[in-house]
């Protein structure tokens, strides 16, 4: 009789593990189809009028989880169909690849040219509907439908119309006035349900169950109970889960020598916010700006440039090849607020930028300041575990208050790459400098992927030599081309430079059209000097127009070479600097920079600084606004 109890207890047993294991899919499928059922079409609609930095979406950045990057991407023409993809989500879920897919398309997206009446504000570009209103949004909703279309539940019903087949991509600009959402296809989902078998009745309560270690490379389906029919259990010994591997090394403060040795800084700084030269997302202002002052200069320059005909229809320039990414958004990476915050604190004498803090060793903040070369970076650590280097561009800002000698090599670097065909020692310094960097973060256990470069300038020239020659991602703003090229320059890594319509920078380089003669030939995703990684280009197209007339000058006489140099310096102070930047970017600085200085008026990307990398290229790749180096 106890045998037969035994028996009956664990048929029971096996009938229980068998109904349950059939019924919990069976309810995770239906779930899964109720909770990923998307709403209706809403058509997208671009908000016009001015846009104040400071009206940015909730932010994208929520507690999440680092992973590791692997895998490959697919590429797919911009005008045909577009494959869907798996593994979209938040941008700590593990991803799945490492470097962009793109596939090159002839003609400057999004580059028709409006005129330019005054200093108007410009339009907020970007979608936004009643349901989702930043850029990260509607690149999830695209993946999600995407996923929907691509990968039906089995058996799949081919009556209808095949699940994806209507979908495509159509061509947008950056300033569309209206688009309609993409709707989803229908998802098949079969729920089957198994009929209970009548068992006699017992008494005798069945055993408990254990769990097992889920082995090294084993399904987490094979974590099941063992309660089978001839199997006994009872005297297997328990056995713990694994444990997560341990992470990086907290940041640690600075300590009280450091903390002692930045204090000059942080008092120049106080009184440079105070005088409204510096600033912080909290800092006040003055009542009185010199932003007046800063307009008229420039509006009083932009009459002499329409006297002197330069604002006329520009000649025909040659296309640039647009990308589209199609890789996955998912990858853990700092966001674009983040790199710009860093590299324009740069310029901020006893700033920190932003949520970040000092990557320390021994106490002291992890840094470099050559004054041979000219080299000037810092460390910082995102609240999410990533380090950034961020170089320092041409004059430091207001860092010549201790170090004015500074500037000397630095000018001495720019003009090596301009005009010669060689590196400066700057760039192998930062070289050098990010791999003291990568050596110590090893050792504090962060992983190589967690190692980002940025900066503006200059310093955005050191950041995109760094990761050409380490593979590291990261994001450079306002950086001309290089000298030292690559199969490729670098169109499918995840570095990224961002540029300003209007700003000279960018364009001294042969990969973008406009200030030829005076720089070498363009060339159509290369050339002498090309840039490496992808191209970002934010702002009002039109502000080239004085560019392109103007350079055409060059060379033709003393007077035509004087009117270029002109226009080149003038455009060179007006869009360059961080804070024009930040305001296309929709960032609000932190640190800022003589802030009134520049034109900060124009299109806004809206929810452009709250994007990783992956999210800025998926987003400027359906803007228009991503370009072949």
């Amino acid at each position: 009789m106890k045998h037969g109890a035994r028996v009956q207890t664990r048929i029971r047993e096996r009938w229980t593990v068998g109904y349950v294991s059939a019924l919990v899919p069976a309810a995770f499928v239906v779930a899964v189809a109720v909770a990923g059922a998307p709403a209706p079409g809403i058509a997208w609609a671009d908000t016009g009028g001015s846009a104040s930095v400071s009206e940015t979406g909730d932010s994208l950045r929520g507690d999440t989880t680092r992973s590791a990057k692997s895998g490959e991407t697919t590429s797919v023409p911009r005008s045909g169909t577009r494959p869907g993809r798996v593994g979209t989500g938040s941008r700590r879920t593990p991803a799945t690849t490492s470097r962009p897919a793109v596939t090159e398309e002839p003609g400057l997206a999004g580059s028709s040219r409006r005129a330019v009446s005054g200093f108007a504000p410009g339009p907020v570009v970007g979608r936004w509907s009643e349901r989702a209103d930043t850029p990260l949004t509607r690149l999830r909703d695209r993946d999600r439908l995407r996923t929907v279309a691509t990968k039906p539940a089995e058996p799949v019903d081919n009556t209808g119309p095949e699940p994806g087949a209507a979908e495509t991509d159509p061509h947008r600009s950056p300033t569309r006035s209206a688009a309609a959402a993409p709707q989803p296809s229908s998802r098949p989902v079969v729920v089957t349900l198994v009929e209970p078998i009548d068992l006699p009745d017992v008494t005798t309560p069945a055993p408990p169950v254990r769990k097992r270690a889920l082995a090294p490379g084993a399904h987490p389906d094979a974590l099941v109970p063992r309660a089978v029919l001839g199997s006994d259990t009872s005297d297997e010994p328990e056995v713990s889960e694994p444990s997560e591997a341990p992470g990086p090394t907290a940041p640690q403060p600075l300590s009280p020598v450091a903390e002692l040795l930045e204090l000059p800084a942080r008092i120049v700084n106080t009184v440079l916010e105070a005088l409204d030269l510096t600033s912080s997302a909290d800092s006040p202002t003055l009542p009185v700006s010199l932003a007046p002052v800063n307009d008229l200069i420039f509006g009083t320059y932009r009459e002499i440039e329409r006297l002197l005909g330069l604002w006329e229809t520009p000649p025909p320039q040659p296309a640039v090849p647009t990308m589209t990414y199609t890789g996955p958004i998912d990858q853990p990476t700092p966001t674009v607020a983040q790199f710009l915050n860093a590299s324009t604190a740069a310029y901020v004498l006893g700033s920190t930028p932003g949520d970040l803090v000092p990557f320390t060793v021994n106490g002291f903040q992890m840094s470099r300041t050559n004054l041979m070369t000219g080299t000037v970076a810092k460390t910082w650590v995102t609240p999410e575990g990533q380090i950034i280097i961020a170089y320092q561009g041409t004059t430091g800002g207001s860092h010549l208050l201790f170090n004015p000698l500074i500037v000397i090599p630095q000018v001495i670097a720019d003009l090596q790459v301009v005009f010669t065909g060689t590196t400066p020692a700057a760039f192998h310094d930062a070289l050098d400098f990010a791999e003291q960097v990568r050596a110590e973060a090893v050792r504090q256990g962060y992983s190589e992927d967690d190692i980002f470069v940025t900066g503006h300038s200059l310093g955005g020239w050191q950041a995109q030599f760094v990761a050409q020659q380490t593979g590291m991602a990261g994001v450079g703003f306002e950086a001309p081309g290089i000298n030292t090229t690559v199969p490729g320059n670098g169109a499918d890594s995840m570095f990224v430079n961002i540029g300003t319509y209007g700003s000279s920078a960018p364009y001294l380089a042969t990969d973008l059209p406009g200030l030829q003669p005076f720089m070498p030939p363009f060339v159509p995703g290369g050339g002498a000097k090309p840039h490496y990684g992808p191209i970002v280009m934010v702002g009002d197209p039109a502000a080239m127009t004085p560019l392109y007339n103007a350079s055409a000058l060059w060379g033709r006489s003393i007077t035509g070479s004087a009117v270029f140099l002109a226009a080149f310096l003038m455009n060179f102070f007006q869009y360059h600097l961080p804070g024009v930047q930040a305001y296309h970017l929709d960032v609000t600085p932190d640190p800022g920079v003589v802030p009134f200085l520049g034109t900060a008026r124009g299109p806004v990307h809206a929810g452009y600084g709250e994007l990783t990398i992956p999210q800025l290229l998926a987003a400027a790749s359906e803007d228009g606004i991503l370009f072949q180096p």
